[in-house]
């Protein structure tokens, strides 16, 4: 399947549904099933759960869900909600529907789009929530003077 590598917390926001267009310098050809993996680096992002007051390890450096891929076009100044980003002349906007949560497993990301064994995903009945009972990839990390925590 092919993958795509992205930044927390944007391929988190992706997953979710909640960021709808990834913005990109290139364009490519695929449509389809398209794999979001988190970045290995930072990783040590925290997301608070409001409610609960809990903090949660962002998963890094790993699988995180499976989109579909439906459009490559030149981005617009209107997509800047749904990018949660700023309009970037020249750039191409991506536009992305969630399918599905897989199970956090490591994973080597690379620039431009990569191939992952869609063997080794295993799909979240329960969704996004369930990534938050494995054992982060990253590794235990604490709280430090530099941790960056986002309240969701």
């Amino acid at each position: 399947m092919k993958a795509l590598s992205v930044k927390q917390p944007y391929a988190m926001l992706i997953v979710q549904g909640l960021k709808t267009i990834e913005v990109r310098s290139w364009e490519t050809k695929h449509r389809g099933d398209l794999l979001i993996c988190a970045s290995a680096a930072p990783k040590n992002l925290f997301w608070c759960d409001t409610e609960t007051k809990e903090n949660f390890l962002m998963p890094a450096g790993c699988v995180l869900g499976v989109v579909e891929l439906l459009d490559v076009r030149p981005m617009v100044k209107a997509d800047g909600k749904d990018s949660v980003w700023c309009y970037a002349p020249g750039a191409f906007a991506w536009v992305l529907r969630p399918k599905y949560a897989v199970r956090p497993h490591k994973v080597a990301g690379r620039l431009s789009l990569f191939d992952v064994d869609e063997n080794r995903l295993e799909k979240l009945e329960d969704g996004i929530e369930d990534m938050f009972d494995f054992e982060p990839p990253q590794g235990e990390i604490k709280f430090g003077k530099t941790s960056r925590v986002l309240e969701y």
